[in-house]
Order: C-alpha cells, then sequence, then structure tokens
C-alpha cells in the first residue's frame, strides 16, 4: 500500500495562495492541477475519439470509458446521453413490455391497459381535441356562491384533482414527534414558481409567467374563449396567487412556533379557521378522523380576507388556470405539441430537442394520470420476483453500513462523544431499499376506453379520486412515521437514489437499479454491482454526515421536542469537518475542464463531492471481507456509471448549476484519494492519476 497522508490546512492555504497570484490566464504550473494537464473533459461529446491513445493511469475516466462514450449514440439537439438516461429509457420500454404480457392480470393491470390505449391511441385521442377539458371548466364556471365553491373544493366528483387555496397533500411524520404523523396541508404550486417571484419579478418569473399565459390562452382560445375572457381569467388567477405567495410563512417558521403554530390538532384547526371552511372542505373529502394537521396557519387565518363574495370571479379564475395548467399533457398531440413548444421558452441550450416517443409519453403520462403506483407493483412483480435481487442489494447495503461503522471508529479526528452520535444517527437510519411498504389498488377506477365514451382528463380523476381516497385513509392511522415508504408518495421505479435528511432516510429505488441491467443485464458480477450501486448506497449514507446532513440528528430534526437547537457534533468537530471540507473545495476549484472556459466552484459541489469519495471508502472497506475481490471490474464499474456525454455548452451549464462535480471529476478526482486505486493501476509519480501522498482531500 502506498501509505500516503493528507495535506495540512496550512499547506493547502499556501496552495491556493500560490494559485492567487499567477497572473491572468492559465497557470503553466500545473502541479496542483487535478490531473496535472494529462485529463481531458471526457464528458464531452467528441473530446475523446476512438483513435486516441489513453492510458488508465494518467486519465482513468477517458481510458475506462472510452469505448462506451466513442460507440454511444448521441444526439447534439438532445444535449446529453448515458448510462442513467439509456436506464430511464429502458424502464419505458418496460412498462410497455409489461402490458404486453397476456399471464399479467387483474385490477391494476386491466386499468394501465385502459389507459396506455387511452394516451397512445392518437386517432381516438385527436378525434376529441381538448373537448374533454370544456366540461371540467364549464363546471368550475357554474358555480354562482361562496357557499358553492366550498361545495366545489370538497367533492371528489367535482374537485378530483384536489383544488383549492389550502388543500390536503401528505401524510408524514411529525416534525416535534417522529413517532406520529400529521396530515400536510398545503397552498397549491404557484404559476411563478417561490413565492419570491410575487415580490421581485426576476427573468425566472417573467419566463414562467409567459408559459402560463401561452399555455392558458391556447386552451381557451381552443375552446372559444374571446380575448377579454382570456386576459380576466388571468388577470384574476394571478391576483389570487400574488395574496396566497405574499401571506405565505411557510418557511419563516421557527421551531417552537412550528411546534405551537404549524402543527394543529382537530380543535385547534378549528380555532382558526372561523372565517375559512377548512375543516368542512376536509371532512367532506374523507378526513374527518385526521386529528393532526400540519400546515401554514398564518396564511389559513389571512384567507378570510380574500374569500369573499366580491372575490368569486377570480377564485374560480384560480381554479380555471390550475385545472389548465393540470390538465395540458391529456389532450390530442397537436396541444401536447404546443405545450412542448412553449415550454421550451428561454431554452438555448436544446433549442432542436425532438418531441418524445411514445414510451416516454406513455411513462410520464402515468405519472399525470395518477396512476403510476400501479404500474410500480407491476414492474416490482415482474423484475424483482421473491426477494433474491433484492437481498443481493440489501446485503450491499449491510455490507456498507457495517463499514461506515468501522470508518467511523477509525477517523481519528473525531471526538468520542461525536462519534458515539454518529454512529447513533447511523444506526437509526431509515432504509428504504427497492419496495415500498405498501401496494397500490385500482379497483375502484371507473376508467373508461374511448369505446365507452371515456378520455384521458376523465381516467386521470378516477385515478386522483384512488389516490385522494388513499390519503384520507392513511391521515386516520397516527403512527405512519419515517420508517414507513407509500407507494402513492414515491414511485420507485424513477431513476433516483437520495438521503432525506429531515427524516434521516435513504431510498434506493427500483428504477436506479436498471442502470446495472443496461451496464450488464443480468450478468453484472459482484465487483460490479457493487462499483454502481455499492458506491452509490455509501454516498447518500454519508450524507447524514456532510457539512449539511450533520445539522440534522438521528430523527432528521436540527432541534430537540423543546424546540431547542440541537448539534450532535460539537463546536471542534464540525470545525474540523469544515476545515476538511473547505480543503476539498480548494482543490476542485484549481479544476478548469476546458481550455478557457471557466473554472469549477469548489464551494458549490463539495458536500456531493465528500459523499463520492465517503461512498467509495465505505465499498471498499466492504470488499476487504470478500477474498479475491476483483478491484479492476469494481473500478470500471464505477467508472462507467459516469461515461456521460453532452455538448460543450450542456457541460458548461452543468458545471454552473449543478451540485454535483462534472462526472469525469467525479470519477478521477474520487478514486486518486485511493491506495486500492494506485495499487491496483501501478500509478506512479508523473502519470496523470498521481496524487502527492501529502496532498489528498478526502474528508473521510
Amino acid at each position: 500500500m502506498h501509505g500516503r497522508k493528507k495535506i495540512t490546512a496550512a499547506g493547502l492555504t499556501l496552495l491556493l495562495l500560490a494559485g492567487t497570484f499567477t497572473g491572468c490566464g492559465q497557470s503553466s504550473d500545473l502541479s496542483g492541477v487535478p490531473g496535472h494537464g494529462k485529463w481531458v473533459d471526457s464528458d464531452v461529446a467528441g473530446f475523446v475519439t476512438a483513435e486516441d491513445e489513453i492510458r488508465l493511469q494518467d486519465d482513468f475516466a477517458a481510458a475506462a470509458n472510452q469505448e462506451y462514450i466513442t460507440s454511444v449514440e448521441f444526439n447534439p439537439d438532445e444535449g446529453e446521453t448515458g448510462p442513467m438516461m439509456e436506464a430511464g429509457n429502458l424502464v419505458n420500454a418496460r412498462f410497455r413490455e409489461l402490458l404486453k404480457d397476456e399471464s399479467i392480470t387483474g385490477a391494476n393491470a386491466d386499468a394501465l391497459r385502459a389507459c396506455e390505449d387511452l394516451v397512445l391511441n392518437w386517432e381516438a385521442r385527436n378525434k376529441l381535441g381538448v373537448e374533454p377539458l370544456r366540461r371540467y371548466i364549464d363546471d368550475i364556471k357554474s358555480i354562482s356562491s361562496l357557499d358553492e365553491l366550498t361545495d366545489w373544493q370538497g367533492s371528489t366528483e367535482h374537485n378530483p384533482f384536489n383544488l383549492g387555496l389550502m388543500m390536503p397533500a401528505n401524510v408524514e411524520a411529525q416534525v416535534q414527534y417522529p413517532d406520529r404523523s400529521t396530515l400536510s396541508i398545503h397552498a397549491p404550486k404557484l404559476s411563478l414558481g417561490e413565492t419570491s417571484k410575487y415580490v421581485v419579478y426576476d427573468n425566472d418569473a417573467l419566463k414562467a409567467r409567459e408559459i402560463t399565459d401561452d399555455t392558458v390562452t391556447y386552451f381557451l382560445e381552443r375552446l372559444g374563449a374571446s380575448p377579454g375572457e382570456i386576459k380576466d381569467v388571468l388577470a384574476g388567477n394571478y391576483r389570487i396567487e400574488t395574496f396566497l405567495a405574499r401571506n405565505s410563512c411557510e418557511d419563516l417558521y421557527n421551531a417552537k412556533e412550528t411546534f405551537t403554530l404549524v402543527q394543529n390538532t382537530r380543535e385547534t384547526l378549528a380555532e382558526h379557521a372561523q372565517g375559512y371552511p377548512l375543516l368542512t372542505i376536509l371532512d367532506s373529502r374523507g378526513f374527518g378522523d385526521c386529528d393532526s394537521f400540519s400546515l401554514d396557519i398564518m396564511l389559513l387565518d389571512s384567507l378570510p380576507e380574500i374569500y369573499t363574495a366580491e372575490n368569486l370571479s377570480d377564485l374560480k379564475s384560480f381554479l380555471i388556470v390550475h385545472t389548465v395548467t393540470g390538465a395540458k399533457n391529456l389532450m390530442d398531440r397537436e396541444s401536447m405539441e404546443k405545450v412542448y413548444e412553449i415550454e421550451k421558452i428561454g431554452d438555448d441550450i436544446t433549442p432542436n430537442a425532438a418531441f418524445p416517443n411514445d414510451d416516454a409519453i406513455f411513462a410520464s403520462e402515468l405519472g399525470d394520470i395518477g396512476i403510476r403506483p400501479a404500474m410500480d407493483g407491476l414492474y416490482l412483480e415482474k423484475y424483482f420476483p421473491g426477494d433474491e435481487k433484492i437481498a443481493r442489494i440489501e446485503e450491499i447495503i449491510d455490507g456498507i453500513i457495517d463499514s461506515y461503522h468501522q470508518l467511523l471508529g477509525e477517523e481519528d479526528w473525531l471526538s468520542e462523544e461525536t462519534r458515539d452520535a454518529a454512529v447513533e444517527k447511523l444506526d437509526s437510519m431509515a432504509i428504504h431499499a427497492v419496495r415500498p411498504d405498501n401496494t397500490a389498488d385500482y379497483s375502484k377506477a371507473g376508467i373508461k376506453g374511448y369505446d365507452e365514451g371515456g378520455n384521458l382528463i376523465d381516467a386521470a380523476a378516477e385515478a386522483h379520486k384512488v389516490v385522494y381516497a388513499h390519503t384520507a385513509e392513511v391521515s386516520a392511522n397516527p403512527s405512519i412515521d419515517r420508517y414507513y415508504w407509500d407507494v402513492f408518495e414515491l414511485s420507485t421505479t424513477t431513476i433516483n437514489c437520495f438521503y432525506r435528511p429531515q427524516a434521516n432516510a435513504f431510498y434506493i429505488l427500483a428504477g436506479f437499479l436498471a442502470v446495472d441491467d443496461v451496464l450488464y443485464g443480468d450478468e453484472a458480477t459482484y465487483e460490479q454491482t457493487a462499483g454502481c450501486i455499492g458506491t452509490v448506497v455509501g454516498h447518500e449514507i454519508s450524507h447524514g454526515f456532510d457539512a449539511e446532513g450533520s445539522k440534522y440528528d438521528l430523527y432528521g430534526r436540527s432541534y430537540d421536542e423543546n424546540g431547542n437547537q440541537t448539534d450532535w457534533m460539537t463546536v471542534e468537530d464540525r470545525t474540523q469537518l469544515d476545515e476538511r471540507a473547505d480543503k476539498l473545495a480548494g482543490y476542485f476549484s484549481f479544476a478548469r475542464p476546458i481550455p478557457g472556459k471557466p473554472k469549477l466552484n469548489g464551494s458549490q459541489v463539495q458536500n456531493e463531492a465528500m459523499a463520492d469519495m465517503a461512498g467509495i471508502k465505505a465499498t471498499l472497506y466492504m470488499a476487504r471481507n470478500i477474498p479475491d475481490f476483483d478491484y479492476d471490474a469494481f473500478f470500471r464499474a464505477y467508472a462507467s456509471l459516469w461515461a456521460e456525454q453532452r455538448t460543450e455548452e450542456v457541460e458548461l451549464l452543468q458545471m454552473e448549476r449543478d451540485e454535483h462535480p462534472l462526472e469525469f471529476y467525479r470519477i478521477n478526482i474520487s478514486l486518486q484519494q485511493f491506495d486500492e486505486f494506485m495499487d491496483t493501476y501501478d500509478v506512479r509519480p508523473g502519470d496523470g492519476m498521481y496524487m502527492d501522498p501529502e496532498s489528498l482531500v478526502s474528508v473521510w
């Protein structure tokens, strides 16, 4: 082993100062630059060719992925491609393959097949045009009083899409008492996005308004509305949205206010809802047995000011706009293409991206319809039968967690107090692997095909009734906590894995595991799965201990049950963590991926880079217990996970906006921290992948 030592804080400071006074342009001294000038940004299509002779020891990302990145089909109009996108395409194709399998039967399969025809029978869909929307708009227009408006909001028949000023969203663990559940109630998603956009109009707000205006105008024009009527509808909507935004206090409550104002029982909610019929609406929608509510109480207190007969027209306009934007992708092909064109406003990166294919449209509209939980069930039955595949993933997770016990135990900069708290948090982490805790049942969804007079919007209405009936049912259960994964709240067929610091929970989704299938099919070795999946498991777990995640305790709280701010790290240990994170950020900030273009912002990517390195380290710890572990296969598998191809424009945008390092840095900078990598490829001083033992920046 190389037995390398890490750079000191003082040493890094000298390096940073040296880099500060090198004058304009790029310094000819590459001693502190990642790769020593031998790396190429292999994420950018065309920067690496099949003829290039690249040594693994000089640029591992480019060399290990050379065959893939020079042969993968890449359309510059789409901006990027890679294993993640290929996994998404595979999952989308699998959805439709599942429905062709006649051995798969049952109410969910029947409902999904009906939806597939409703989505992809373009002849029947185009024949209906936008007419399916008309009855929902006319229903809102017919409201003639506040009492009727209250009845409309409370009716799942008239209001299947759960529209209103404050409506039930989901059931989750309470903040103060995480072993108890609460019904979260929110104002709807606003047209301009964040509430701040209604105070200061920036370019993003103006763009969002243009998209909303153009979308609503298009559909209402097709339904026969006059320009004056459309103008009034849009103006009324923005008056209501502006009121909601400017009275929203959701992000302003401190801990004690969260406990005393945000969290409510039925009795306290009734005291606040004197001038707005929130409980009447909730009870009409099936939430009569719920006794725990979490909501922006200051916003609720303000609603009587706007919930008046004088504002009825504006309130109806608000509902019309949100009905249109919610159903915009559920009508004919012409309208879908128009919306696709409208939503590309301001897209100067991929303005020529092609309209999605049928597989992608169907997968996307499963979410719009509200029936993706049914597809998740079929997908798990087909691709994760029994427990064998999930058991393999759980074995890796267990091994990574064991590694973290060892890793935390060996960190000499951690005090015993912090180490004990970290281990307690690790042992309390909620692990959600592949399979949710419940399954969906759409047997009560009355979805009709075109031959029965059905259409997509009506199908979505039926599916959403099932979703919200489920939410109402579980809202009466006081013990839904952070360990419970509800399939109606989070789809497992999404291509993602993530950690939720506010719940101290991480999720490994079935969709993400398709990456392993894309790269290796059914023939993946243990080392390849460890390289693709194990490192990501380790990555997500590490977020519980990075500069941001470490602010939350074992329950996902940043304060105790009495509202007092807490920090399980000692002041000295947090200072050490911050210093180590700063070292890592400083090293990344030396990197200029494309000559003549900006350098990286190391502070922007430090948490994700820290997690990448910790994930690799934890997996390597696990590998020590596996006889004849194939390190070459492991490192190549890790590299293949990040074999991205993009246009230069998209790469620069990624560097500007994303909190993750560019993919080739996720490979090269991460791997050069480890002796196992250096030993496997006999990396020596002078090689591009070599890193001076005194300069290592891995935090853990």
